[in-house]
């Protein structure tokens, strides 16, 4: 037996009367854990709620084909970010963060960070202290960062330029060009970036999380950004998120 803080990001029902949760956890990544009486029992409903983060204690076994599987013994409720279900566009957002995860979920240690990266980002999404689009923009951007998909900002991959008036971003090579050495027969795949959203995207992907959050930008860049991030994520994990539509349809 073990206990986990754990994140929740989806439920479903198994059965008629279990439910299984996947959840977000520093130490393990991403887990799906079993809830026995999940769909009738009160006992452990308000710390297994989507969107909530809780202290799982769970029991570990293997089935006969070698796999883990984790079972709930008791939890107790930590932060229920409870604000986040009180609105329809904020629900569909920390819905498609979720869907991130799920997508890109790895069953791994070494999640501290991309733990804490949900949790801040859940936590300015539920006191509405940042604009939800450009939080949206942090996330869609430094959630592959964290994952090990970190796009090369440092300067131009070829001659090494710092920065220039016009840069290119090719998201297949996920590398940064300057004017003068890119060179495709597809464009595509490229996107054209001043030294303001340069330094924004470079912001996002490389400060510290004491600084992620605190910053401001116009409507002008907050459109150029979005439309940058949005591509990023579709070529990053080659999917199209149902979550992300309907977000951008309310």
């Amino acid at each position: 037996m073990q206990t986990l803080k754990c994140l929740i990001l989806k439920e479903r029902n198994v059965g008629e009367i279990n439910k299984s949760i996947s959840v977000l956890t520093a130490e393990k990544g991403v887990i799906d854990i079993l809830v026995r009486g999940g769909q009738k029992s009160v006992k452990n409903s308000a710390s297994t709620q989507l969107f909530t983060y809780s202290s799982l204690c769970v029991d570990e076994k293997r089935n006969s084909g070698g796999q883990i599987q984790y079972f709930l013994n008791s939890s107790e409720l930590i932060r229920s970010f409870y604000n986040i279900r009180l609105d329809i566009k904020k629900t569909a957002l920390a819905s498609y963060f979720s869907e991130l995860l799920l997508y890109s979920r790895t069953e791994q240690s070494g999640y501290h960070d991309v733990l804490r990266l949900t949790l801040n980002t859940l936590y300015f999404l539920d006191n509405s202290k940042m604009d939800i689009d450009l939080l949206k923009c942090v996330f869609e951007l430094r959630l592959p960062c964290e994952i090990g998909l970190r796009p090369d900002l440092v300067g131009c991959a070829n001659c090494y330029k710092y920065e220039d008036d016009r840069m290119h971003f090719d998201y297949i090579s996920n590398k940064l060009y300057c004017d003068d050495c890119y060179c495709s027969d597809d464009n595509s795949s490229d996107t054209i970036v001043d030294k303001t959203l340069l330094y924004i995207i470079r912001f996002i992907a490389l400060s510290e999380f004491e600084k992620l959050f605190y910053f401001k930008i116009s409507d002008r860049y907050l459109k150029k950004l979005t439309a940058f991030t949005e591509s990023f994520v579709a070529y990053i994990f080659k999917n199209r998120f149902t979550s992300l539509d309907y977000y951008k349809n309310i």
